[in-house]
């Protein structure tokens, strides 16, 4: 079984301007893509974090801003690392393969 996954960065909302800087990250949407080849089963997890306000110092114009930057901004607002979001994904994936319940009624009803 070889699960892919991939992080989406849907969508960035921004700030226009926030103390004396333009283009402020405030919220990121996001998503991450699970794919077993294997049997071409996918889950996705998906959700938005709000960021800290920005520090001057450390500010990164919005242009610039790398997918790796920003994904890592999303897994240190999370209450799970990425792992358990791969761990998760890899669950919900094996749960469609071989359901640990189903539904069914008695034969004869």
């Amino acid at each position: 079984m070889a699960i892919t996954y991939t992080w989406v960065i849907e969508t960035i909302d921004t700030a226009k301007s926030e103390d004396g800087m333009s283009d402020v990250a405030k919220q990121v949407h996001w998503r991450v893509n699970a794919h077993d080849d294997t049997d071409d089963l996918s889950a996705t997890a998906y959700g938005s974090v709000g960021l800290d306000a920005p520090d001057a110092d450390s500010f990164v114009a919005f242009d610039v801003l790398t997918k790796d930057q920003v994904v890592a901004w999303v897994i240190d607002k999370l209450d799970m690392s990425e792992a358990d979001i791969q761990a998760a994904l890899a669950q919900r994936i094996a749960d469609d393969r071989d359901p640990p319940v189903v539904q069914k009624l008695p034969a004869g009803w």
